[in-house]
């Protein structure tokens, strides 16, 4: 497709998502003319420890501008010196007052980021969620965005239960809009995991070892989701979730029928935690929104093409991927970036 072809056709989906919300009543939306603080909080942590960042209020990492958010990763050392890197001890609460920690346990770990055996986190970024600002239960999403280019970093877009009725995680549902990564080109064996590439997900189960993951991948090569802006749907309500790309269906969570028929249908053993929900339990509560751009993990390995900068296990990831930094830093070449965010009732 040529990009001109394209950038009609996204204009032709704009026009049918427009014309296929006009009947229904707007409960939420951020169209980003401004970070707006009672919308959104920005979470001041290192968790998760193992991840090679840090999440922070700083407007070098989320900014708005041209109408957007954007999410992009610096350098702790570039504020702080290599040499921070191999014998500091970041402190949340004081590298900004006005912004403080503000994570809601194990605060003498998880406030802060310490060098040893390893080296203190060498990338900052954001993660904004509205949870405390803004949930709903059941509804049409609709949000458009464009992936960054950033190597060995995942962008997402995701939605947490605001109470966790059902139990802690995954027991209260995880809903994942969309999952991806910030590499041009990256595959593990035949399976392209870069920025042609996209995945829905949802979870739940009663414990992490009865666990039901599923969603679904979605391609695009013609017209990269770092290339363009896309749109994605997100349909919730009693009976089902869907989820669309581009005006396309891509997965679909239909409910058994019965309360509590997830467990059920899932195949989980014990005593079903769902029963007293409704056929969509535990998608059944309130749910807020999480933007974020994760580092390390999954989808990211060093057995796949390109190899991640880090061995698979080991006990110095952070130093490891500091050190192949000529090889990743010339990829940042451009944030994460959303659009807008709306919620129709």
């Amino acid at each position: 497709m040529l990009p001109s072809v394209g950038l009609k056709f996204l204009i032709f989906l704009a026009g049918l998502f427009s014309l296929a919300n006009s009947t229904r009543d707007l409960l939420w939306s951020d169209e980003f003319d401004s970070l707006d603080d009672s919308k959104w909080t920005h979470e001041v942590t290192s968790y998760p420890l193992e991840d090679l960042h840090y999440v922070r209020n700083n407007r070098a990492n989320s900014w708005v501008s041209d109408g957007s958010l954007h999410i992009m990763p610096t350098l702790t050392a570039d504020e702080y010196g290599e040499d921070f890197l191999f014998s500091g001890e970041l402190d949340l609460y004081e590298e900004d007052p006005d912004h403080p920690c503000n994570i809601g346990w194990d605060k003498n770990n998880l406030c802060y980021s310490r060098s040893g055996e390893d080296i203190v986190k060498p990338v900052q970024l954001a993660k904004l969620m509205s949870n405390k600002k803004f949930s709903f239960r059941y509804g049409r999403v609709e949000i458009r965005a464009k992936l960054p280019l950033s190597e060995w970093f995942r962008p997402a877009l995701w939605l947490m239960p605001k109470h966790s009725v059902y139990g802690g995680w995954p027991a209260s549902g995880e809903i994942d809009i969309m999952e991806s990564s910030g590499n041009r080109d990256y595959f593990c064996g035949q399976t392209s995991y870069g920025v042609d590439w996209v995945q829905t997900n949802i979870h739940f189960g009663p414990d992490r070892q009865q666990h039901w993951s599923h969603g679904d991948r979605k391609m695009n090569q013609s017209v990269s989701y770092a290339d363009d802006f896309h749109i994605w749907v997100m349909d919730w309500n009693w009976n089902y979730i869907s989820f669309s790309i581009d005006g396309e269906e891509t997965y679909r969570l239909d409910a058994p029928g019965e309360p509590g028929g997830l467990f059920n249908m899932a195949g989980f053993e014990g005593e079903n935690i769902y029963s007293e929900g409704d056929p969509m339990a535990p998608f059944d509560q309130e749910f807020y929104f999480i933007l974020s751009v994760q580092s390390g993990g999954w989808p990211f390995y060093d057995y796949c093409d390109p190899p991640a900068p880090w061995s698979e296990g080991s006990s110095t990831p952070k130093k490891e991927f500091w050190a192949a930094k000529d090889q990743w830093l010339p990829s940042w070449q451009q944030p994460f970036t959303i659009d807008y965010i709306r919620v129709y009732k």
